[in-house]
């Protein structure tokens, strides 16, 4: 629809499940927040895989979500001719301050996809929730961590207390 001219690039929607959902501006929090935090996962991930930032992920062919956060294999120019899809993403991250119910939503669409590990940063309520396992559209697996929790980043070896990402 934005090559064709229907929306702008810049338009604050997403198609989920067929659907084009109008997504809430991010406030300063949420988006002080975002480009910490992939900050941390451009160093983690140095050399060995891509941090985009609300950029289009190939979920299924009638959704195209845009998570706050996804790391991806190969180069950042590797995604020129096509969005990556489940098989490319390592993880998908969102971060919420009122957004929890579309975050929780889009869980289905990234279990869908095959994309293995999904966060939900909740900045509101200060905790983590872990999605991982993902078949037949949902996640077999959910963890939730307060702030003293640890959690290890996929395919990176490193461990972070929650606290470490909150802003």
């Amino acid at each position: 629809m934005v090559d064709a001219g229907i929306l702008r690039e810049d338009e604050p929607i997403e198609l989920l499940d067929g659907l084009l959902v109008e997504m809430t501006p991010q406030g300063p929090l949420h988006a002080s927040a975002t480009s910490g935090l992939a900050d941390r996962l451009r160093a983690a991930y140095a050399g060995r895989a891509s941090v985009r930032e609300e950029k289009p992920i190939e979920a299924s062919k009638v959704s195209l979500p845009e998570p706050d956060i996804a790391v991806v294999r190969g180069a950042s120019g590797a995604y020129a001719a096509r969005h990556p899809g489940g098989g490319d993403t390592i993880l998908v991250v969102e971060l919420a301050m009122t957004s929890q119910p579309v975050d929780r939503r889009k869980a289905a669409i990234y279990a869908t996809a095959g994309i293995p590990v999904y966060w939900l940063l909740d900045l509101a309520g200060r905790k983590l929730e872990i999605r991982t396992s993902p078949e037949n559209g949902t996640y077999r697996s959910t963890q939730i961590l307060g702030e003293a929790d640890v959690v290890t980043l996929p395919d990176a070896g490193l461990q972070w207390s929650v606290r470490e990402l909150l802003p």
